[in-house]
């Protein structure tokens, strides 16, 4: 079934950055060592280290369904919303199931560099209770290298300031310590606020950052590319592709037939090693589209689309104060600081606070869309500086969720995704796996309630914002319908159903991304991953693209 119309909302043109900036691919040559499809997180990470690895002797094809939308990252456009942006640029690739139980709240970005483009930048570390869920191999490699190296290529941010820093000390003073790791939460980050010295300036200064993104990584590698020789060596590029499918030829390699989505153009292009890093939604659907997928083991077939899992994350919890302990806050002090849980065990051997928190502390001073406060300065209606909460859980995979894709679903599969807003799943599946215990709800609210007002009596001169969470009058929902944002698990490497599991080794991929059945096919997005951590995943993410980018140059 050729591609014919597009998926709502999809940008589908060739902008002026587009032709400045950036030469698509028309060689004569089909032939390249490596496809990569997609160019987000994992896909353009991978395709920048297999350049600097391989690129002077080896041939490298970036596809990417996404336009050139923008020549930098969106939260360098003032007064814009990030959210708003997220929105409108969102697009519709597949149907809601058909029950009020199940729903994602949000639909994927496509666009050169995916939904980097559009991401907030934070960059935290999965701990070792959550990489505990990784195949050994694959966690002792991340653990020993790949993390930092993928922090480094990210532009790891440094710190905030010295008040930052002073709150963070604070913290790890307090009994907090015992129980959460307490850092400034890293960020990808280009820091304006940074002397050249590398130490931090007393205030932030407003004004774009560059914050990370595979479009930019990308763009940089190749150059500005008109002279190029298009048969040669390196890392080339062609954008608004859509790809059919990716099919077996003889010799061991593989055809990957692609429509151009403005001019209706078929291609086909040929390689030994193929790369799938199209998104947790949108790589299982092309591996179910194509004669690939009729190769695989019928135990591997089966798995194809299923475990679909995002982390679920509170709401904030909100405060006005003055100070904290003898350090005072003012309205242009910020911070941004993470508790990663020590994964520390109750006399049960269960993990007593699967999830991490995140605090922001005048989140306007460290919000990037903010550049320009004398367009739309934030109201300053008190003297006491905000303060912030929310907690973000692990959950492992789940196989009730998935992708119910076929040959005829015009690229718009049905999809099953159960609703975080449903506490019940989250109480007596999702939380036993990942933690091992099983809480009713007044236990669970009691425990949000407590660790947040453990966090909030180190304030001083409080002044509560909102309830308490547990959904009654007055008082907080904890969770809503479950995103998009962090989607993973729809072709997983070998993973453990629950905490005290042992592997499952019947998985989509192998512990080095290469799909069971397929001589040289591999994945490398979100959908490898075995459990969705607490910690936001990009990080690790990274770390397996820069990981798989030294198997394939092996």
């Amino acid at each position: 079934m050729p591609f014919h119309h597009h998926y709502p909302n999809l940008v589908s043109e060739t902008t002026q950055a587009h032709t400045r900036l950036i030469r698509d691919y028309d060689g004569a040559n089909p032939d390249f060592d490596y496809i990569v499809i997609g160019s987000g997180m994992g896909g353009g990470m991978l395709a920048d280290e297999l350049a600097d690895r391989v690129g002077a002797h080896k041939r490298i094809l970036v596809l990417d369904i996404g336009a050139f939308i923008y020549p930098t990252h969106v939260y360098n456009l003032s007064r814009i919303p990030n959210g708003a942006l997220a929105q409108h640029f969102n697009v519709d690739n597949f149907l809601q199931y058909e029950t009020g139980h199940h729903y994602i709240g949000g639909k994927p970005q496509m666009a050169f560099g995916g939904r980097s483009l559009f991401w907030s930048g934070l960059i935290p570390q999965a701990q070792d209770w959550e990489m505990a869920f990784f195949p050994d191999s694959v966690r002792a490699e991340l653990e020993s290298r790949f993390l930092s190296l993928a922090g480094q290529r990210m532009n790891e941010s440094v710190t905030m300031g010295n008040k930052a820093q002073a709150l963070v000390s604070h913290f790890q003073a307090s009994s907090l310590n015992d129980d959460f790791i307490i850092q400034e939460t890293p960020r990808a980050l280009h820091q304006p606020y940074l002397n050249s010295d590398t130490s931090p300036s007393e205030h932030y200064q407003f004004e774009p950052t560059g914050v990370f993104n595979t479009a930019e990584l990308l763009v940089n590698q190749m150059g500005l590319t008109p002279g190029a020789d298009q048969n040669g060596n390196g890392l080339f590029l062609k954008l608004n592709s859509f790809v059919e499918g990716i099919h077996h030829v003889p010799h061991n390699w593989y055809e990957v037939r692609t429509t151009h989505t403005v001019t209706g153009q078929p291609s086909r292009f040929y390689a030994l090693k193929v790369v799938i890093a199209a998104g947790a939604t949108e790589s299982s659907k092309l591996i179910h589209r194509s004669d690939i997928f009729h190769e695989l083991p019928e135990p591997i077939r089966q798995q194809v689309g299923f475990g679909l899992t995002d982390h679920p994350v509170t709401g904030e919890s909100q405060i006005l104060a003055s100070s904290l302990g003898s350090i005072p806050i003012t309205r242009r002090d910020h911070a941004k600081i993470i508790f990663y849980s020590r994964g520390h065990q109750d006399a049960h051997g269960n993990t007593r606070f699967p999830f991490n928190i995140e605090m922001n502390v005048n989140h306007e001073y460290w919000h990037l869309r903010d550049n320009d406060p004398s367009e739309h300065p934030s109201p300053d209606t008190t003297s006491k500086s905000r303060i912030d909460i929310k907690f973000s859980f692990a959950n492992c995979l789940d196989d009730s969720n998935g992708i119910h894709s076929h040959a005829f679903d015009a690229y718009r599969p049905a999809i099953q995704f159960k609703r975080f807003a449903y506490l019940d799943d989250l109480l007596n599946a999702r939380f036993p796996a990942v933690a091992g215990w099983q809480k009713t709800q007044g236990a669970f609210f009691d425990l949000l309630n407590t660790t947040r007002d453990r966090v909030f009596s180190e304030f001083n001169a409080v002044e509560r914002l909102n309830g308490d969470y547990g959904g009654g009058h007055g008082q907080q929902w904890p969770f809503g319908w479950g995103t998009v944002h962090h989607a993973c698990g729809t072709l997983r490497m070998p993973w453990k159903s629950h905490r005290l599991a042992s592997f499952n080794h019947d998985a989509v991929v192998d512990e080095n991304l290469k799909i069971h059945g397929s001589e040289g096919i591999y994945a490398c997005d979100m959908s490898v991953m075995p459990i969705s951590t607490a910690a936001n995943p990009v990080r690790s993410l990274g770390g397996l693209a820069l990981r798989l980018a030294g198997h394939l140059t092996q």
